[in-house]
């Protein structure tokens, strides 16, 4: 009877932690991260400022993304993961609200480079949280979950944005938000206290990473895949940021429309890392990699060529497809093809490869249309380089002939 208890007791944990911490990153990235892009129409026009500062804005959510992502790794083993894990949603629920009551560009742009960045410091310590307090049977799914989150914060958007806008205001959208984040804040610290997250634990009792082929992954490998990590944010994450304003300002469909290509992205993302994953364990992470790219390269020809309403929503389902496996596909193959001393500094290496790139690529995505005043050039180029993405994961080794990575490791150490 007592045995039936404790399992019972650990079955409610876990889903309750599932619940949580998925609930983490749905808030500080579908709201502190995406939201903006589906209200940037309006607030610019109130406030006065034109896509230049958009990209300006963006690039700066990126740099926040950065600085907090080094601080937060530091912070994690002084304060405890628990600690950096709810203080960030805790700062991530104030920005929000902040953002209701913003005057101008500078004091938007201010909150959003701290929500760019509460979404780094949330994600150093889930793994960590996961692996001390969940059993080894329940952590692969559980972490696949808490990746998809962002594709729940995002539908969420495209659900009530459209409803919001018209009836109450742009502002209405970040007071909604913002208090939804607050009442997960609240939630969270009881959660944490009744499991004691909250104490400062050391890191030295996690579980140590085991990737399957421990001499793979050196030289050239690395350095590509730290290209592919770079150009995911150099294509990725401009995509979605502009989208909603190419089919509004250019090809002028309704908010509305906006709304569906982009519940359509979350949707999809909702399924889509789990559905990639599954593939993934039985063809190999490279070819999911390659499948995923390939869907990203039609979404983006199907933006690029103004092909009409129902590609929006072909592109939207290819791309969602795509944006939300790929963040979970490029670790898990790391994690094959890296020995375990290099693993933790290529994983930071890489986070900050996806957060420059997607610096550079809202900034010079805010300024082409500034310059040029179409968004066709941006996802035209964005297409040239998903192609050059593509590319280079072919160059990758096939992380499931484990045989022959030994023999090239084994005849490089001859030599």
């Amino acid at each position: 009877m007592r045995e039936t208890s404790v399992v019972d007791s650990g079955i409610a944990k876990t889903l309750v932690l599932a619940i949580t911490l998925t609930a983490f990153v749905a808030v500080t990235y579908g709201f502190g991260v995406y939201l903006f892009a589906t209200v940037v129409i309006e607030m610019k026009n109130d406030l006065g400022f034109g896509y230049s500062t958009v990209g300006t804005i963006t690039a700066a959510a990126q740099i926040g993304f950065l600085v907090f992502a080094f601080a937060g790794s530091m912070l994690s083993r002084r304060i405890g993961g628990g600690v950096l894990a709810l203080s960030s949603v805790g700062l991530c629920s104030i920005c929000l609200l902040g953002l209701a009551y913003s005057n101008n560009a500078l004091q938007a742009g201010v909150l959003l480079t701290l929500l760019g960045g509460c979404s780094a410091s949330v994600y150093v310590p889930l793994a960590e949280i996961v692996t001390r307090q969940v059993s080894e049977g329940y952590r692969a799914r559980l972490l696949g979950l808490i990746s998809s989150g962002t594709s729940y914060g995002v539908f969420a958007n495209g659900l009530f944005v459209p409803y919001a806008i018209p009836h109450f205001g742009w502002r209405s959208v970040w007071i909604v938000s913002g208090t939804l984040t607050l009442g997960l804040t609240l939630f969270a610290l009881c959660v944490f206290t009744r499991y004691k997250l909250l104490r400062d634990v050391d890191a030295s009792t996690s579980a140590p990473l085991r990737p399957m082929a421990e001499n793979a992954g050196r030289g050239n490998q690395l350095a590509i895949i730290f290209g592919v990590t770079f150009l995911n944010g150099l294509t990725l994450l401009p995509f979605q940021t502009y989208l909603v304003p190419m089919i509004r300002d250019e090809l002028h469909y309704s908010i509305i429309t906006a709304g569906h290509v982009w519940s359509l992205i979350g949707a999809i993302g909702m399924v889509a890392g789990f559905a990639l994953g599954v593939l993934a364990d039985r063809i190999g992470i490279k070819r999911a990699m390659i499948i995923t790219f390939s869907f990203s390269i039609i979404a983006t020809l199907l933006v690029w060529l103004r092909t009409g309403q129902s590609g929006l929503y072909i592109a939207a389902l290819l791309f969602g497809l795509s944006f939300y496996p790929i963040f979970g596909l490029v670790p898990a193959y790391m994690s094959k093809t890296l020995p375990a001393a290099s693993l933790t500094k290529a994983f930071g290496i890489a986070n900050v490869m996806v957060g420059v790139g997607g610096m550079i690529g809202n900034f010079a995505g805010g300024w082409v249309k500034y310059q040029v005043g179409s968004l066709g050039l941006v996802y035209g180029a964005i297409c040239l380089l998903l192609c050059l993405q593509f590319a280079l994961t072919c160059a990758l080794r096939n992380d499931r002939d484990e045989h022959a990575v030994r023999i090239t490791d084994g005849l490089a150490r001859r030599t």
